[in-house]
């Protein structure tokens, strides 16, 4: 059997050419949400893998929250870039899945399209963000989206749920937000709010999703992060 260490994380990293790879324990994990929604996905899960990949800051400086109808804007490139980014992420968890597999571990792949969600509640089955903030990628912000050290919240994300013992990563504990709230003043859609204490983001997502789903091009809140985080 393979060594699941740190040195295997980061020689994994390199093969499957992503630029962020990060493990949370589900049996060690604070969040009793990880655990129930992990258990239900592959039952005896005792590792998460979180993998991210950067999206390009030349696509982000191009977001603006409407156009007129029938305009072509740089904004729409953002979706194809970004589809992109998902397939080869997706490639890295069923590449990792099948090492895996030949050690005789099971795997779930968590592909970077999403986990289904139940539209009633806008809820997924497993939050990559979250699980992303567990294994120790970054923190989440006002806007809702994980901020890493390196990207900001320039990322796209991906996991595989496992039986494999494989080391954590260290938690990332930076509050990128302190007195900023360049995110919510931006929202066109007025989803985002000030956190209540204790909590990280504050967000209507049916709001959200309304004004996305009617043809606007949008995440100016991602745009707004990555003009003060720089």
């Amino acid at each position: 059997m393979a060594r699941f260490d740190r040195h295997f994380l980061e020689e994994t990293k390199k093969k499957l050419d992503v630029e962020l790879l990060g493990v949370a324990s589900v049996g060690q994990s604070h969040s009793a949400e990880l655990k129930k929604r992990a258990e239900a996905l592959l039952p005896g899960a005792k590792s998460v893998v979180a993998f991210g990949k950067e999206v390009f800051k030349e696509l982000v400086a191009l977001l603006k929250p409407g156009k007129e109808v029938g305009e072509a804007e740089g904004g729409e490139f953002f979706g194809p870039h970004c589809d992109y980014l998902n397939g080869r992420l997706t490639k890295a968890v069923y590449d990792l899945a099948g090492m895996l597999r030949k050690e005789g571990y099971r795997a779930f792949p968590l592909p970077a399209a999403g986990a289904p969600m139940d539209q009633r509640f806008l809820v997924t089955l497993l939050s990559y963000k979250h699980a992303a903030e567990l294994a120790g990628l970054g923190t989440m912000g006002r806007h809702s989206m994980l901020i890493t050290p390196e990207y900001g919240p320039r990322v796209r994300l991906a996991g595989l749920l496992t039986d494999a013992e494989i080391e954590p990563s260290p938690a990332s504990k930076k509050d990128y937000c302190v007195n900023c709230d360049a995110c919510i003043r931006a929202c066109p859609a007025g989803a985002l709010q000030g956190p209540k204490e204790g909590k990280a983001y504050a967000i209507n997502p049916y709001a959200c999703r309304t004004y996305r789903g009617s043809g606007l091009t949008c995440n100016v809140c991602l745009k707004a992060c990555v003009e003060v985080l720089g």
